[in-house]
C-alpha cells in the first residue's frame, strides 16, 4: 500500500494545515457544546463523580417537570456525548453513569451505545478530513500496516463485521486509533457503525446499571468487579467464533443450502495468471 511509506517534507506540509483545521473544529465545537449546555441546562461537562451526582439531581428535576425540559436534557446530553466521542476525550464513563440515572438501565445502555457509534462515526469523518497524508506518518504507518493486512483478509472471508466487533469488545488497539484509521483503510461505514454500537453495549450496560444507583457510588472503581470482567471476557471470546471459524461455518452453510463452493484465493490467483490467446490459455507473469 502506497500510504505505508516513510514520511517526507511534502507529507508534513500537506498534513499540518489539516491538523490545524481539525484542532479549530474541535475547539469551536467544544465552545458551542459547552455554551449550549450552560445556556439551556445551566451545567458544564462533568469531570468527577461528585459533579455527575450533582448534575444528575438537577437534570432529573428538569426532565420530570415538563416535556420541553425532558427534550432539552436529552438533546444537550446527546450533543455533549457525541462531541466527547468524536474527539476521543476520556471520561465517557461519567456520562454513561448519568444516562443510567436519567433513563434507566436498558434505555440508558441503548442510548449511550447509539451515541458511542454516532460519535465514532463523526471521528471517522474527521479522519477523512485529515486524510491520506496521516497514514504516511511512520508512527501511524507502522501501527496501521498489520491492521490493514488483517482487514483485507477479513473482507475476503466475509468476517469484517465480526472482527471489528471483537476489536470493540476486546480493544487490543485503542478506540481512538480504530476510529481514526478505519476510513483510511477503506472500512465501510455500516459495519463500522454497527460493530461499535454492539461492541460498546456490554460496557455501557454495566455503566448504566451503576448509574441507576448513582447516589450509592463513592468512586468509579465501584463499577468494576471480578464478575464483570469475566462476563466481558466471555462476550469477547464469543465474538471470536465467526472470526476464527467463519470460513468453516460458511462452507457448511453453503453445503447445507446446496450452493457451489467459493473460489479459494489461491485458485483465483491461478486463474488471474492465465491469459487467453489463439493457442489457448498461457500463464503470464503477475509479479510486477
Amino acid at each position: 500500500m502506497d500510504g505505508f511509506s516513510e514520511t517526507n517534507s511534502p507529507t508534513w506540509r500537506q498534513l499540518f494545515p489539516r491538523l490545524v483545521l481539525f484542532i479549530v473544529i474541535g475547539l469551536v465545537s467544544l465552545f458551542l457544546s459547552l455554551s449550549l449546555a450552560h445556556v439551556v441546562l445551566d451545567i458544564g461537562l462533568p469531570r468527577t463523580l461528585e459533579q455527575v451526582q450533582e448534575t444528575a439531581v438537577h437534570l432529573e428535576e428538569m426532565s420530570i417537570s415538563t416535556w420541553a425540559g425532558y427534550s432539552s436534557v436529552l438533546f444537550v446530553f446527546s450533543v455533549l456525548y457525541l462531541w466527547q466521542q468524536a474527539f476521543s476525550i476520556p471520561g465517557s464513563v461519567l456520562l454513561n453513569l448519568l444516562a443510567g440515572h436519567l433513563y434507566g438501565i436498558a434505555t440508558g445502555a441503548v442510548l449511550t451505545s447509539l451515541l458511542t457509534a454516532g460519535g465514532a462515526t463523526l471521528a471517522y469523518g474527521l479522519a477523512i478530513l485529515v486524510g491520506e497524508p496521516l497514514i504516511r506518518v511512520p508512527w501511524v504507518a507502522r501501527r496501521a500496516a498489520p491492521l490493514n493486512k488483517q482487514l483485507d483478509q477479513e473482507k475476503r472471508n466475509g468476517g469484517l463485521f465480526w472482527w471489528l466487533l471483537f476489536a470493540r469488545l476486546f480493544p487490543f488497539s485503542p478506540y481512538w486509533f480504530i476510529n481514526m484509521i478505519s476510513p483510511l483503510l477503506n472500512v465501510p461505514v455500516s459495519p463500522f457503525f454497527w460493530s461499535t454500537f454492539f461492541g460498546s453495549m456490554p460496557y455501557n450496560f454495566v455503566c448504566a446499571q451503576a448509574g441507576d444507583v448513582l447516589g450509592d457510588l463513592t468512586s468509579t472503581s465501584d463499577i468494576v468487579s471480578a464478575s464483570l470482567i469475566i462476563k466481558l471476557l466471555i462476550v469477547s471470546f464469543i465474538s471470536l467464533v465467526p472470526v476464527i471459524w467463519g470460513k468453516a461455518i460458511q462452507r457448511k452453510v453453503r453445503q447445507w443450502l446446496g450452493l457451489p463452493e467459493e473460489v479459494e484465493e489461491a485458485d483465483l490467483e491461478k486463474l488471474e495468471s492465465l491469459e487467453l490467446s489463439v493457442n489457448g490459455y498461457t500463464r503470464v507473469n503477475t509479479s510486477d
